[in-house]
């Protein structure tokens, strides 16, 4: 599963990634600065502020009808929606402006192709050399009945991996009730983990949800079969039944959107 957890936080892969390559970048930045005896720390500090700002603006601008119609999400990043070469561009931008210093250049470029190569890294470290199949196990339908996500299967779907009790499943839910009615060609399925029948339909009734497919998986064994990290979860799945993305964390509604057109497309 493309996710990273230390301790009790959990990463999804891009966002550790971006953390290492940052991270390199701000320390490759100090052992540049002794080298060329050419203080760069307010610069880096600089080209990662700038670029964390340009990277989300430039998510923003590119999916502007998404936030006009709910202005409040420009602030909601800990769902993500940063965009690299809007990134790039801000910090190549303070650059340009600040230095003139040969030698700086130099030791900025070093700083930044090891900042580049670890976030690679992390990419390839944290993606799944594979991953298993629709499990054919039967789980309980909420409503009554026995089915298993192998059944379901046979078109694109989406899964998602939820609780009650789990913060960031709660706020994406209605986002993903939505998106399970608006996309009929989509296959969505619920998959609880561990909560009991009574409390799952109390909580729906509270936050007035209906949700297609609420599958019981009281044993978390579909977590387990695809060795996700933590909750959420949402898994894309094709419809020869591999995962062709996966997420943990908060879904944002751009997300979801990209990777069902995704789907689509295969």
């Amino acid at each position: 599963m493309n996710a990273v957890s230390i301790g009790p936080m959990l990463f999804s892969s891009e966002r550790f990634a971006a953390i290492i390559g940052i991270a390199l970048f701000w320390l490759a930045m100090m052992i540049a600065g002794r080298f060329t005896k050419r203080p760069l720390s307010d610069l880096a500090f600089a080209m990662i502020a700038v670029g964390v700002i340009a990277a989300r603006l430039a998510h923003i601008a590119l999916h502007f009808e998404s936030f006009a119609a709910d202005p409040l999400r420009v602030f909601a990043v800990w769902q993500g929606g940063f965009n690299i070469w809007g990134g790039l561009f801000g910090a190549a931008l303070v650059m340009a402006l600040r230095v003139r210093d040969r030698r700086k250049l130099m030791g900025i470029a070093a700083a930044c192709m090891v900042g580049l190569a670890g976030w690679g890294a992390a990419i390839a470290s944290t993606q799944p050399a594979s991953t298993p199949p629709l499990p054919g196990e039967n789980l309980m339908r909420l409503e009554g009945g026995v089915t298993s996500l192998a059944t379901l299967g046979g078109g694109p779907m989406v899964i998602n991996l939820w609780a009650t009790w789990c913060p960031p499943c709660v706020r994406e839910m209605p986002m993903m009730s939505e998106a399970a009615a608006a996309n009929p060609d989509i296959t969505f399925a619920f998959v609880n983990q561990g909560d009991d029948p009574t409390h799952i339909r109390a909580f729906l009734d509270e936050q007035s949800l209906s949700l297609p497919n609420i599958l019981l998986d009281p044993s978390w064994q579909t977590l387990h079969h695809y060795g996700a990290m933590g909750l959420p979860t949402t898994l894309f799945v094709a419809a020869d039944g591999a995962v062709s993305y996966s997420f943990s964390g908060e879904v944002s509604p751009e997300l979801l959107e990209t990777q069902m057109r995704a789907l689509r497309a295969q």
